[in-house]
């Protein structure tokens, strides 16, 4: 049987051991992608009747409609404000100049000198 001092080490011990394990994980919430949230906008009376007859035509509630045009939408504008579009002049020209790097500053190849004399030429 252990005597007192043997428990309290045992107990002492074990706490430490929960200490240093990593915490469980809580549940994890569901993926936003089965999870529904809500998106609501005031429309007049044209644009709403407008809306449940092009989804009447393509045979969608309004709801299922609305989501497919509207992220339809937002991933075309995004893509179109990522995309760099040049002319062939604009191109030519930025070509050119990462060709002719730009001149360094004076202060900046003093700081590389004092740099490679304090690092030994590192």
């Amino acid at each position: 049987m252990p005597t007192k001092t043997e428990k309290s080490l045992k107990a002492k011990k074990t706490a430490r051991a929960r200490k240093a394990r990593p915490a469980k994980r809580a549940k994890s919430v569901k993926s936003t992608k089965s999870r529904s949230v809500r998106l609501e906008m005031r429309i007049n009376f044209q644009a709403k009747s407008l809306i449940e007859r092009a989804a009447t035509l393509t045979g969608q509630t309004v709801t299922d409609f609305a989501v497919s045009n509207l992220v339809q939408l937002a991933v075309e504008t995004i893509e179109r404000h990522q995309r760099l579009e040049m002319t062939d002049r604009d191109r030519d020209r930025f070509l050119a100049a990462l060709d002719r790097p730009p001149k360094p500053l004076p202060e900046l190849e003093r700081a590389a000198r004092l740099h490679a004399r304090m690092t030994g030429g590192e």
